[in-house]
């Protein structure tokens, strides 16, 4: 939500003045759209999530940030904080070094970008790749780099903080 001041942060209610920066849903879009019964089913926290599927299948997810490189701005990349589908391997990689120090030494893991964002055509699903980064860091999420999607291009070739003005218009004020 924005105010005349800047935009309220929607984890800790505090009011921050400027563009945010960061824009992403609490949960992965399959979950979003899942049934009362299948949510009470699976589990979600701020960074995993299991979704147990009524057609008996089990879906697992990390959460990431894909990163995009602003070029007329010293505050940093512009993030979309998603979630990726993980195999059930790649998950339990996940869980048996979550809080491992060495854990950014795992080899990047093939993932589906699962989360709706403001593009055409639709983003989820999208192939990429996720890579773990040290305990309390958000794993980063790389696109596949011969995808031809709009959110690919903006990810090799960064935006300016006029598309940042942009997205804050249309995620805050719809």
């Amino acid at each position: 939500m924005t105010t005349t001041n800047g935009w309220a942060c929607a984890t800790c209610g505090t009011t921050h003045g400027g563009l945010a920066m960061v824009f992403g849903p609490p949960a992965p879009s399959p979950w979003i759209s899942a049934t009362d019964a299948e949510r009470a089913a699976g589990e979600l926290n701020a960074d995993t999530c299991i979704l147990h599927a009524a057609d008996g299948t089990t879906h697992r997810f990390v959460r990431g940030h894909i990163e995009i490189p602003v070029h007329d701005s010293p505050d940093g990349p512009f993030c979309w904080s998603v979630w990726v589908s993980l195999s059930e391997e790649n998950m339990l990689k996940q869980a048996e070094h979550w809080d491992d120090p060495d854990r950014a030494g795992l080899e990047p893991m093939f993932a589906w970008l699962s989360t709706h964002l403001p593009y055409e055509p639709a983003t989820a699903p999208l192939p990429a790749r996720l890579h773990t980064r040290e305990p309390g860091l958000t794993p980063w999420i790389e696109l596949d780099p011969d995808l031809d999607h709009p959110l690919a291009h903006e990810y090799r070739h960064g935006i300016t903080m006029h598309r940042v003005a942009e997205l804050n218009q249309l995620l805050l004020h719809g």
